[in-house]
């Protein structure tokens, strides 16, 4: 399987997870109003996901891979990744499957 198709897969995974019944619509999967409120394996599904697309949006020096992010967007996905507006030294980004939103920024 091509690397683009083993992202997307994980990607698509994401939206078989239901988004807890609380008010956190819009709020990435990542996050603290949503993360701790999945099942355990979820958050692991949520985990490995979040490794896949490091690996993959980055390049080996750790910038943006544009033809990664271009492939993703190509794909149905809207994904972004950039330097962060507030710390030169961090990129920030996020990626949206048709339920979730996944943040990929720098912790």
């Amino acid at each position: 399987m091509s690397e683009i198709k083993s992202v997307i897969e994980s990607l698509k995974s994401l939206d078989e997870i239901e988004r807890p019944d609380m008010d956190n619509h819009g709020a990435p999967i990542n996050c603290n109003s949503v993360f701790p409120y999945l099942s355990p394996e979820d958050q692991t599904r949520v985990n490995e996901v979040i490794e896949i697309l490091q690996d993959y949006v980055r390049t080996p020096n750790n910038e943006p891979n544009k033809r990664a992010i271009t492939q993703l967007n190509k794909n149905g996905f809207d994904a972004a990744l950039h330097g962060d507006q507030y710390d030169a030294y961090k990129l920030a980004g996020e990626v949206l499957t048709e339920n979730w939103k996944i943040d990929i920024s720098d912790d």
